[in-house]
């Protein structure tokens, strides 16, 4: 009876001999949709069919195809830990509903992992996620041009938003996304990579500096800081240097040019944005010191998981006759808090810190071109990252999905580097 049902299994393998390829062949045009709006229903109808795919695959191979990384431990850790203050939630449902989310994510970090283990298949990856920087950031530009001589009312700024939904979400992609890029360039071997690398990474910083984001300004010097740093040639500390200071001379010009003369709050007003005046630091420490007084009382499990979580509980607080909690911090380390409590945080700030540390002792230890170019641009991606998230709450949705496809590819680069020297090793 067992050899029959064996039997029978590897009839199936046999007739669906392609199954990995065509769910590697989605992933592609999965995580290519993540950044465009008009594409959002790719991203949640090739989920479902992914996780067919995955089901279907798991039973004609017999086995899961969930695979150790470094990050198993804080990963599990937190998505438990947010399982434990649903019941707690302002609102159980709608925080239940973000929960499911945060499993999609973990889901596609590990099949991720496991499909692109292959160095030709990882090394199509990176240059997808290239392409499609270079397409949101070019039509980012021209969307620019046909901005400037659109009718503008006084004491307003256009608006870049690309094909994302918004100029904040395009910053915290192309704070993500700009350190890959570059580090293709510099560390590819072949010439013409190198000019695609850093051409695309001058037209993203370009793009960046157009969407008027101070915070995506400050995090991308941070990037080439931290990229000088571990580079460690004098070349490229020069060259960054002189990049970060062109950025800072262009940022300056572009702020202070009659495009953009206005002062006042933010606010959004059709396709066009108050430009932040001189009071916008002031502003979002407002909101942190709100976020903290509101931490008081809720340290231990928060309001809830989610971002709309707050507004639930503002309105369960107004119910009882209490002074309601703001609705966001705009600082993610804040509002995590808030949502899931400090043990929460705590979990989440040693996630970071172990997939900066993975990324970076691969970096150190790799040979292959792409495999130190993974390493070096997902580290210095999420460093870059850690400073956007302190001024918006944006590691949500399919920023979130593109965050964890990075990772994941940088924990294969690490596996398959540290993997590789024990092998070595062992056979001396």
């Amino acid at each position: 009876m067992r050899d029959a049902a064996i039997s029978t299994v590897k009839d199936h393998a046999v007739a669906l001999p392609n199954l990995d390829t065509i769910i590697r062949g989605l992933l592609y045009g999965y995580v290519f949709s993540l950044p465009f709006t008009r594409l959002l229903f790719v991203e949640r109808n090739g989920f479902i069919i992914l996780a067919v795919l995955l089901a279907l695959w798991c039973w004609v191979n017999q086995r899961h195809f969930f695979t150790r990384t470094p990050l198993d431990l804080p990963l599990l850790a937190f998505i438990a830990w947010v399982a434990v203050t649903v019941p707690f939630a302002a609102s159980p449902a709608y925080s239940f509903k973000e929960f499911a989310k945060l499993l999609q994510q973990g889901l596609i970090f590990y099949v991720v992992v496991y499909f692109f283990q292959d160095g030709r298949s990882r090394k199509h990856l990176v240059w997808l996620l290239v392409g499609g920087l270079l397409v949101v950031s070019a039509y980012g530009i021209v969307q620019f041009g046909h901005l400037i001589g659109a009718p503008l009312q006084e004491g307003e700024l256009m608006l870049v938003e690309s094909v994302t939904s918004g100029e904040v979400w395009l910053s915290t992609y192309l704070v993500m996304l700009i350190p890959l890029s570059l580090a293709v360039g510099l560390c590819a071997l072949r010439p013409s990579a190198r000019v695609i690398g850093l051409a695309t990474a001058g037209v993203a910083t370009l793009c960046l500096l157009l969407t008027y984001s101070r915070a995506g300004l400050l995090a991308l010097l941070c990037e080439a800081a931290v990229l000088a740093w571990f580079m460690k040639r004098r070349t490229i500390v020069i060259g960054m240097a002189v990049s970060a200071l062109v950025v800072v001379l262009g940022s300056a010009a572009l702020f202070q040019s009659n495009l953009t003369a206005a002062v006042g709050h933010k606010a959004a007003t059709g396709r066009f944005i108050a430009l932040p005046g001189s009071s916008t630091l002031e502003i979002r420490l407002a909101y942190w010191k709100a976020g903290m007084n509101a931490l008081a009382d809720h340290w231990i499990v928060g309001v809830g998981y989610g971002k709309e979580s707050l507004r639930f509980e503002a309105g369960n607080q107004l119910e009882r006759g209490q002074v309601p909690v703001k609705r966001e911090a705009h600082n993610t380390f804040i509002d995590l808090a808030l949502e899931v409590g400090v043990p929460g945080l705590v979990l989440f700030v040693w996630l970071l810190g172990r997939i900066l540390v993975k990324a970076f002792a691969a970096f150190r230890r790799a040979d292959d071109p792409t495999a130190k170019a993974v390493a070096l641009g997902v580290g210095v991606g999420v460093a870059g990252l850690a400073v956007r998230i302190l001024f918006d709450h944006m590691l949500i949705g399919t920023l979130a999905l593109q965050f964890w496809v990075l990772v994941a590819l940088a924990m294969v680069v690490y596996t398959d580097t540290f993997v590789m020297e024990s092998a070595v090793d062992a056979s001396r």
